[in-house]
């Protein structure tokens, strides 16, 4: 059982706990048409949905009603928080550094030139460092089998858009929390005078990173997928991408986070979106327009046969003109209101983009580390246990995140674990006992974790450990 505890010198990934580092956790295979409003309430997930001052007043008001001085229990807790909170400021800062090269957004030079070789190694821990955050974050990596599936599911706002995902050289899709709503809408099958009822999954918090494929190579793979020369390849892959705004380029990383995204609208949120009409759309279209150029058509053939002087002539014309003119319109204006709908939940559903949402990110991970550290320092605190009781303490913390805040969680007791004994505040033994320290000698540690901070030779030991 010792082996279970013996905690290496934290690295700068570490130093936030064992979630740092690792890959981003998967989601379980699933289909859009499985998340039903039960299979939802009895699913549980990392993400704990409640503020961290709400919940610093519960424990606060549990541990009072056990004896439990409130003054000393409200300074350990906000010294826990501001300790986590000067970690996550300083992985923050060297996070927006690091996308400094591949911001679209930035302002400043970062007077580092980099190679090929560099910059390809720069961006893979770049990303890896927003994986590291996300991970903090309970948020969930969509893989890229369940992303296909859902692509291909119709939209709930008539919608039919289409995406070539090999257009993107990086993409990381996560999650964090999921919902059903319920949407209404007239059925045109039914006259419109009566609404039908669909629940449509979502995503609560939905993270985008991407990075479009320099255009050489995308040309190099139409070209091998088509068998056309090289010319002609690059002529379609500058095609693809012709609808693109200006400035858009592939030698940057496009952060973005949305809040309430149904999951049959993912496409929305790609840059290469592009509409093709729903089939009813096609349809009205075919019968208005086909019908009415045809009939302009012969109403005109029919005024040209029996036209006898030029001025008649021209009135004819005119008139086929003025037809085609208003089909033409009409198709386009179908398409102009599919765009406005598509820019309307794009414009309500956005929380943050490249810099900012990095930094939302870090402001998440946070929260969820300060709100798992200050639940298992105060369990713990209150009763000390041993590491092969650890599944009973995370349901003991469930349950009182499901009795005293309503929510149901699968709490991840052994990361904030980790981080609790990297910072001493529990403390274990080599027979794998767990004990928290006092609040009032936790808020001493704390204050003399914060003198060592910007001591000399623990700057200088930090500065080696970022060289190395």
């Amino acid at each position: 059982m010792q082996g279970l505890f013996e905690i290496k010198p934290p690295s700068s990934v570490e130093r936030a706990g064992s979630k740092a580092g690792g890959p981003l956790p998967k989601a379980e295979p699933f289909a859009p048409e499985a998340l039903v409003p039960e299979a939802l309430a009895a699913s549980r997930e990392r993400f704990i949905p409640v503020s961290r001052y709400g919940l610093r007043a519960k424990l606060i008001a549990m541990l009072k009603g056990e004896g439990g001085d409130e003054r000393v229990w409200s300074r350990a807790l906000d010294c826990l928080a501001a300790w986590r909170h000067q970690d996550y400021r300083k992985r923050l800062l060297d996070l927006l550094e690091d996308y400094l090269p591949f911001s679209p957004d930035s302002d400043t030079a970062s007077l580092v030139e980099l190679d090929e070789t560099g910059r390809d190694k720069a961006r893979a821990e770049f990303i890896q460092g927003v994986e590291t955050l996300l991970n903090q974050a309970n948020y969930v990596r969509l893989s890229e089998e369940d992303l296909r599936r859902i692509l291909i599911e119709r939209s709930p706002h008539g919608l039919s858009l289409k995406v070539d995902l090999s257009d993107f050289d990086d993409l990381l899709l996560c999650y964090r929390g999921t919902a059903v709503e319920v949407q209404e809408g007239r059925n045109p099958w039914r006259l419109y005078l009566t609404k039908d009822r669909a629940e449509v999954p979502v995503f609560e918090r939905l993270f985008l990173l991407l990075k479009l494929k320099p255009i050489e190579q995308q040309a190099a793979e139409i070209a091998a997928a088509t068998g056309v020369d090289q010319a002609r390849a690059l002529t379609m892959a500058r095609k693809r991408r012709e609808h693109l705004p200006a400035g858009v380029s592939s030698g940057k990383i496009y952060v973005k986070v949305f809040k309430r995204i149904p999951q049959v609208d993912l496409e929305m949120l790609f840059p290469n979106t592009r509409i093709s009409f729903h089939p009813l759309d096609k349809v009205k279209l075919a019968v208005t327009a086909g019908g009415g150029t045809a009939a302009g058509v012969a109403g005109t053939a029919t005024k040209l046969l029996a036209a006898t002087n030029p001025f008649t002539l021209a009135i004819a014309i005119a008139g086929l003109s003025a037809v085609i003119f208003r089909q033409v319109m009409g198709f386009f204006n179908t398409r102009n209101r599919y765009m406005m709908v598509l820019a309307q939940n794009l414009y309500f559903c956005s929380l943050a983009n490249n810099l900012g949402a990095l930094t939302l990110i870090a402001d998440n991970a946070e929260e969820e580390d300060v709100k798992e550290d200050m639940l298992l320092y105060a369990f713990l605190a209150r009763a000390p246990s041993h590491y092969d009781a650890l599944p009973a303490v995370k349901e003991a913390i469930a349950q009182f995140l499901k009795e005293h805040c309503g929510v149901s969680v699968a709490y991840d007791a052994e990361d904030a674990l980790r981080r609790l004994i990297v910072d001493g505040l529990i403390r274990t033994d080599a027979s794998g006992n767990l004990s928290a320290i006092a609040a009032e000698d936790a808020r001493k540690h704390l204050d003399a974790l914060w003198d060592r901070l910007l001591d000399v030779d623990t700057l200088d030991r930090a500065a080696s450990s970022a060289k190395a």
